[in-house]
């Protein structure tokens, strides 16, 4: 009693599918061919000003005209700065970098170690231990001239860089003498007493600091003068790219987007 009686003259019948199957051969491979993709490679990190609601005209005005804009980039590999601009390129800055590290062991170290790109970490000169990321104190950039040398400059004793009026980093100083230091804006400095000023080795970081307030006083009616887009190599450390975001707003560069430097 519980199986179900069949109407007579009935039969079961399956659905043909292959209709259906070759129509899915055809039709996917034709959405796949015509899709599109792309990809960014600048991520903008500059947050929204947040003056107000803009309204629909705002919104759809015409395209900038680019020959109006600075474009500046800072390209930055494990050896070098170059920075761009209108389609043209500075003089690169070349540096040779130190890792400052600073132990609390029995063997206490404070000094700055040579940073070799893909050396891995260093090691204790009398432990021998390797030492660690979390020893790693401060990053210095020292800029070297022509001749891959360390480069000197006079500094305050408030470690402001000393240049000329034209932005030259001086590397004397005479009583009398007038100097600028690398403040935003440049201040002058009349030398009275040269022992109050130090001679060390030109930091990197300065330098493009002083590169990048040279082509703000050059270029300050640009559409984009307060942009900046940073370019580096997967291998520069991040540390690194943070103080030269320091060096750009210092600079008055506050507008800062990061571009990765594809070989």
């Amino acid at each position: 009693m519980a199986n179900k009686l069949k109407p007579a003259g009935s039969e079961a019948t399956d659905v043909d599918l292959k209709v259906f199957m070759n129509l899915m051969v055809v039709l996917i491979p034709m959405l796949i061919v015509s899709a599109e993709f792309a990809s960014v490679a600048v991520i903008d990190i500059k947050l929204p000003a947040g003056t107000g609601t803009q309204t629909t005209e705002s919104q759809t005005t015409k395209p900038d005209d680019d020959s109006q804009k600075l474009k500046l980039t800072a390209i930055i590999t494990d050896s070098v700065v170059t920075l761009g601009a209108k389609g043209g390129f500075l003089p690169s800055l070349y540096y040779q970098e130190f890792h400052r590290y600073i132990t609390r062991d029995e063997h206490k170290l404070d000094t700055l170690i040579e940073y070799v790109p893909g050396g891995g970490m260093p090691r204790h000169p009398h432990s021998g231990r390797e030492l660690t990321i979390h020893e790693r104190f401060e990053i210095y950039l020292y800029a070297l001239d022509e001749n891959r040398n360390i480069m000197k400059a006079m500094y305050t004793r408030f470690g402001e860089l000393l240049t000329d009026a034209d932005g030259v980093p001086l590397k004397s100083l005479n009583a009398g003498d007038t100097a600028f230091a690398l403040t935003n804006p440049r201040r002058r400095v009349i030398v009275s007493n040269p022992g109050e000023f130090e001679l060390k080795p030109l930091s990197a970081y300065d330098e493009l600091k002083n590169r990048l307030m040279k082509v703000k006083e050059r270029y300050g009616d640009a559409e984009d003068k307060d942009d900046i887009i940073i370019a580096a190599e997967n291998e520069v450390i991040y540390d690194k790219i943070v103080q030269i975001m320091d060096a750009a707003r210092q600079a008055e560069f506050p507008n800062i987007s990061i571009s990765k430097l594809r070989a």
